[in-house]
């Protein structure tokens, strides 16, 4: 889950992380509430990256300026994304950038600080990044060694050292994907300000974060209806352009099928994985928002029974054909109970397909020849 920036810089501030004074305003006249004095920064709240270069950033000298830009990016959409609300924060004199995150490191099995001795965008290209794998249990000199190594030294290597550890402890505590200041910088003042933030919450672990409680659908505005409806449901849905709807239980196996229907020259309409361990609710659901889409004219369905016994996803099955006997499905089923799934279906007038392959080439005919029907 993608959080907003005004909501991860009230996280970071809970783990005392120093961040300007702020507020959010939603209506170009809020701003006559703010008192943190003029020039003001006024920053489009939006979930897409991009948001500097697409001019989502503006400086205001006085109200009646503020005001106008204000009504400007409030109408602003970024990659997508439409702009939520503004945080309004005072002008920061810069006198440095510099860079730091906590993410994971899937290849090393840790989490990993990456750090910089420059901010700003596309900070991914420069040549002084740093990565420091994070031990656990965590030890603060892991911090300095990332502050030294970015070439800090004195009372600065001691401040950034010292966010370091407490965003690290921010990444820990709440389960996150990303914890990122880009840029944290140094003020004229010398004061280390994380001036701007992103976080992504693990959606896995939202359901033992209680501070993330009903967070999740406000942050789906950017996905179409049915995504969002199926990631509340615990679906991650995907639509792209083709007319095969796939869907599969496991990421890994969603993407294999995709790539099969692709070789074999059919074209993907969904991505669609159900998980590992769904119920026959959750599949129906599944099976019910992939018909939805206009342009599926066929489902593709490729399962292997594990968690999810072949007997369940076959009640499912026979349950969407009651609700929807006009639709076109082709079944590939494999593993747990798969007899007497092949039993349930055939009685309902589906066939069971056991190899991938023979299915991903029924149901590419079966969408050539509903597509030329059509033509």
């Amino acid at each position: 889950m993608n959080l907003y920036e005004y909501e991860a810089k009230s996280i970071f501030s809970q783990f005392g992380i120093n961040i300007p004074p702020g507020m959010r305003v939603t209506k170009p006249e809020e701003l006559r509430k703010v008192f943190f004095g003029y020039p003001l920064t006024l920053k489009c709240q939006v979930l897409s990256g991009g948001r500097g270069k697409a001019g989502g950033i503006k400086f205001a000298r006085d109200l009646k300026e503020g005001e106008a830009l204000a009504k400007q990016l409030l109408e602003m959409t970024i990659g997508g994304s439409r702009t939520e609300s503004l945080l309004v924060e005072p002008k920061v004199a810069i006198a440095r950038e510099l860079y730091l995150s906590v993410t994971l490191d899937r290849e090393q099995g840790c989490p990993i600080f990456i750090g910089s001795a420059e901010g700003g965008i596309e900070i991914e290209s420069s040549a002084n990044v740093v990565t420091v794998p994070i031990p656990y249990p965590y030890q603060p000199y892991v911090a300095r060694d990332l502050a030294k190594r970015m070439g800090l030294s004195g009372n600065l290597l001691s401040k950034v050292a010292d966010l370091a550890t407490r965003l690290y402890n921010c990444f820990e505590k709440m389960d996150l994907d990303l914890a990122e200041v880009n840029p944290l910088v140094v003020t004229e003042g010398e004061e280390v300000v994380a001036l701007d933030g992103k976080i992504i919450a693990n959606d896995d672990s939202l359901g033992r974060q209680p501070y993330f409680k009903g967070w999740q659908s406000k942050h789906l505005v950017d996905l179409s209806d049915r995504e969002c409806r199926s990631r509340l449901m615990g679906l991650n849905l995907v639509e792209l352009d083709g007319n095969i709807g796939i869907l599969c239980n496991g990421a890994g196996l969603t993407m294999a099928t995709m790539d099969m229907v692709k070789k074999f020259g059919g074209r993907p309409a969904t991505f669609l994985d159900v998980g590992g361990g769904s119920d026959q609710e959750k599949t129906l659901f599944a099976l019910e928002i992939v018909a939805e889409n206009p342009n599926v004219d066929v489902i593709l369905l490729n399962i292997l029974g594990g968690i999810t016994a072949c007997d369940d996803v076959a009640g499912a099955l026979v349950n969407f054909m009651k609700k929807s006997p006009e639709s076109r499905l082709v079944v590939r089923l494999r593993g747990n109970n798969q007899e007497i799934a092949e039993k349930m279906l055939a009685e309902s007038g589906l066939k069971l397909i056991p190899d991938l392959e023979p299915a991903v080439k029924e149901a590419i005919e079966k969408s050539r020849t509903l597509a030329g029907a059509r033509n």
